[in-house]
């Protein structure tokens, strides 16, 4: 398929810009929608949209400048010139927060996390046709090459051709995880709706606890989807260079997600003792964490990148993703009152 929708003179559109924008417009509409539910009205939402927008660009753009500097004239041509490049989509996450921030501080949402609460399924839903954008272009493809003809199409395969003319199908990353992020949209909408002001112990604040749900599980997806890749972004350290030894194997992506899950257990942990005490189960959930990471980035990706063991390893990544995500959700459930009060009303 043409990966051109229009071309008139000097100007020309791709599909993916034009599916990237349905996207957008599509995670503003959900979250204009899901807003009103807990607040009064969306002023809140317009006022962060236009930053949450110019800062996801600007802070996408500087990370993938920094991980591929050779595709790039200057920095100054990075952020101002975007006939060529790419992106680093944690940027989006840091430049979305950003935005709620700004309009949280102007007085328009009584905090930020309440603000993030209803954007993140539309957030979610963004993201998932971001990646289905790579649909029209070479992007976001599988290292694993599908030689069984029975998954050599979409969600599981898709054909690539080289610079040579031959022809393979690869595994369908972007399709996976678009189909995945409409299930984490949609499981973010029945929580938000149904759970979200459901009370925390020790009289802490539920807000934010729906962004943190969605942060977790797109760092979980984040982490075995971005693996698959046979274009991840990588750092590369120039004035500490002993350190990429440590993390040349993982990529910007995997890394970043990795501190997305030990931040949402940090806060969680945290009540959680405050509330309950220093309980047996939470250094168990720590042992837990550390081993879980130590499956996914040890056993799984560092072995993964000396063999072609893709299913045993990418099997034992998952597992290890799994614990880890039940760990932190079970320490989430700690800080959780059981027993809701009399007056409550959802």
């Amino acid at each position: 398929m043409n990966a051109v929708a229009v071309y008139t003179g000097s100007i020309t559109v791709y599909w993916s810009a034009i599916v990237i924008t349905l996207g957008i417009a599509a995670g503003l509409a959900l979250s204009l929608a899901l807003y009103p539910k807990y607040n009064r009205h969306n002023t809140a939402v317009w006022v962060m949209f236009p930053f949450a927008l110019l800062f996801s660009v600007v802070f996408s753009r500087i990370m993938h400048w920094y991980c591929h500097l050779e595709q790039y004239s200057s920095f100054v041509s990075a952020l101002t010139d975007y006939s060529s490049g790419s992106f680093v989509l944690p940027g989006v996450l840091l430049g979305t927060w950003l935005g709620a921030f700004l309009s949280s501080k102007l007085g328009l949402s009584k905090s930020t996390g309440k603000l993030m609460d209803a954007v993140a399924p539309g957030l979610a839903l963004t993201i998932a046709f971001i990646r289905l954008s790579a649909l029209f272009n070479s992007s976001c493809r599988g290292r694993p090459v599908i030689t069984n003809a029975a998954f050599q199409r979409l969600p599981f395969g898709i054909a690539m051709t080289d610079a040579a003319g031959n022809t393979d199908y690869r595994f369908a990353t972007f399709f996976v995880e678009f189909l995945l992020m409409l299930v984490v949209c949609l499981a973010l909408i029945i929580y938000y709706c149904n759970y979200r002001k459901r009370p925390m112990k020790g009289g802490y604040s539920n807000n934010g606890n729906v962004a943190r749900v969605f942060l977790l599980l797109y760092a979980g997806l984040e982490i075995i989807l971005d693996s698959t890749r046979y274009d991840s972004h990588f750092f590369h350290f120039t004035l500490i260079k002993y350190l990429n030894r440590f993390v040349s194997f993982v990529s910007v992506d995997q890394l970043i997600s990795a501190f997305i899950t030990l931040f949402v257990l940090i806060y969680f942990m945290k009540i959680s003792i405050r509330c309950n005490g220093f309980r047996w189960y939470h250094p168990v959930a720590i042992v837990v964490y550390v081993a879980s990471l130590v499956g996914i980035g040890f056993f799984a990706e560092y072995k993964l990148q000396r063999s072609a063991e893709y299913l045993y390893r990418y099997s034992i990544m998952a597992v290890s993703i799994l614990v880890l995500l039940v760990t932190v959700c079970l320490i989430f459930a700690s800080c959780k009152q059981r027993k809701l009060p009399d007056d409550w009303d959802e």
